[in-house]
């Protein structure tokens, strides 16, 4: 029985009800925060993160008296704590509510991208900020404690780069595409459209660049590289970074599955295949 109560108290969860045409949160059927909100949006899957709002207003313009009715929001956690981000010389409590508010909470299993003054910072679900530096976008890599940054430029071009959890520099913001493969812990970087005839480069985690090439990298491991050829013609170059043998394939996708592992689409169909073998796919041998 003793057992029982305290698991349920580990486990309650902070839940929120409604009075007065407000909302507000208890727990335990204990009020935690009076009903002063106008709307909370839900809890993500995790149940540790909503976000609670209250209609504000303010001019339109300094022509029009009239004023805009928006929504600032409080992001609380399951410890019925707020988020205080902070900003350099400032700190923010109120969020504005925008159209990809609640995703950016709900998208990821451990972080949060914030908004903030029109930049974005990172947090965890337990509010520890990990980026105190502004971006126009951030998001985490399919590389665990690594995060994609991008920063728009005078010029209007955006720049992406790669950065730790300690907001240390890991790929520079150079490249105009990064894709991550967390199975050898690359980082591919793209400069399309950026440099006039630029190499792409591979990066690993602790910010050495690997790999270079004057042509474009869809992929690459530790032993392979895939190549996307697009003129005259799109095909794919298979470079082995061993033989320093290269194969081309007449595809319309190679999809990376990790462990050098493929899916090659020809003529709409799918073959999965290795790396390594594939001199043994009888229909790139047709």
């Amino acid at each position: 029985m003793i057992l029982l109560f305290i698991s349920t108290l580990c486990f309650a969860q902070l839940s929120t009800f409604k009075k007065n045409n407000k909302w507000g949160f208890s727990k335990d059927g204990v009020e935690l925060r009076p009903p002063t909100y106008d709307t909370i949006l839900p809890f993500d899957s995790t149940k540790k993160i909503c976000m609670a709002c209250v209609k504000t207003q303010k001019p339109a313009n300094k022509f029009i008296k009239m004023n805009n009715i928006f929504m600032v929001c409080k992001y609380v956690n399951d410890k019925n704590e707020s988020l205080v981000l902070k900003l350099k010389n400032d700190t923010v409590n109120y969020f504005a509510l925008h159209k990809k508010a609640f995703e950016y909470y709900t998208q990821y299993k451990d972080y949060v991208v914030v908004s903030a003054r029109d930049k974005k910072y990172l947090v965890d679900k337990q509010f520890k900020q990990i980026t105190f530096a502004g971006y126009d976008e951030i998001i985490p890599s399919s590389i665990k404690n690594h995060f994609i940054v991008e920063n728009k430029t005078p010029g209007a071009s955006y720049f992406n780069g790669v950065i730790d959890t300690n907001e240390k520099q890991v790929v520079p913001m150079e490249y105009t595409h990064i894709k991550s493969n967390p199975f050898d812990t690359l980082f591919i970087c793209c400069t399309a459209q950026v440099k006039l005839n630029g190499s792409d480069d591979v990066f690993d985690t602790a910010g050495k660049k690997v790999l270079t090439f004057n042509r474009h990298i869809d992929n690459a491991s530790k032993n392979f590289v895939i190549h996307r050829i697009f003129e005259p013609h799109e095909y794919y170059i298979i470079y082995d970074l061993h033989t320093k043998k290269e194969k081309i394939i007449n595809a319309e996708d190679i999809t990376y599955l990790g462990n050098d592992n493929v899916n090659i689409k020809i003529k709409g169909k799918y073959f999965k295949t290795s790396l390594f073998k594939l001199d043994e796919l009888k229909i790139l041998n047709e």
